[in-house]
């Protein structure tokens, strides 16, 4: 109990003087699960592990700035909590919780920042790339937003999986022109 209270208070502190010096955003960066599980219960965790995040993301929440989190691992049980507790937008490890469990639990909850799955990018075929994006924007994306893909590429990516991955994210995701798009107008 000592050494969360210890951890709490600490991350309170600096979450309350990022937002003294004028943040307009919050980003967040933990692991908060395993590979197929969480590593506690999800009750032990609301009880033990929410709390820190009431205190953090709640001081951000109560003033309206949007707060970004990013996990690694297993997460699906306790997304409705972190969006409680004033998560906006969560950057979820797709094989940890697969498409179809974001889709079920976060889509149209919470805005996603989909890292694409980069342990496919060196060995699939560019026509397995492009469905990889499709399965994902069809999945997760919604017409009103919500969705942000991300592809990270690695040394051993081909420059033929390079392009496959940037031609799909651009023509699946409709991208807006940027000579035809006033950004002025949606607030860019």
């Amino acid at each position: 109990h000592r050494l969360l209270e210890v951890i709490m208070n600490y991350n309170a502190a600096v979450v309350r003087r990022t937002i003294e010096c004028g943040t307009e955003f919050l980003g967040l960066a933990e692991d908060l699960g395993m590979q197929h599980s969480l590593p506690i219960s999800p009750d032990l965790w609301r009880r033990y592990v929410k709390p820190g995040y009431e205190i953090t993301a709640g001081q951000a929440r109560d003033r309206d700035i949007p707060v970004f989190l990013h996990s690694d691992g297993h997460i699906l049980p306790i997304i409705s909590d972190l969006i409680e507790t004033g998560i906006r937008m969560i950057n979820p490890q797709i094989r940890a919780n697969s498409l179809q469990g974001l889709r079920d639990v976060a889509r149209g909850k919470v805005a996603i920042c989909l890292d694409l799955d980069r342990q496919l990018f060196p060995f699939a075929s560019p026509d397995q790339l492009r469905e990889h994006v499709r399965e994902a924007h069809d999945a997760l994306g919604m017409p009103e937003g919500g969705l942000m893909l991300s592809v990270e590429i690695g040394p051993d990516v081909p420059l033929e999986n390079m392009d496959a991955l940037f031609s799909a994210v651009e023509d699946i995701c409709r991208l807006p022109d940027p000579e035809q798009t006033d950004y002025a107008s949606v607030g860019f």
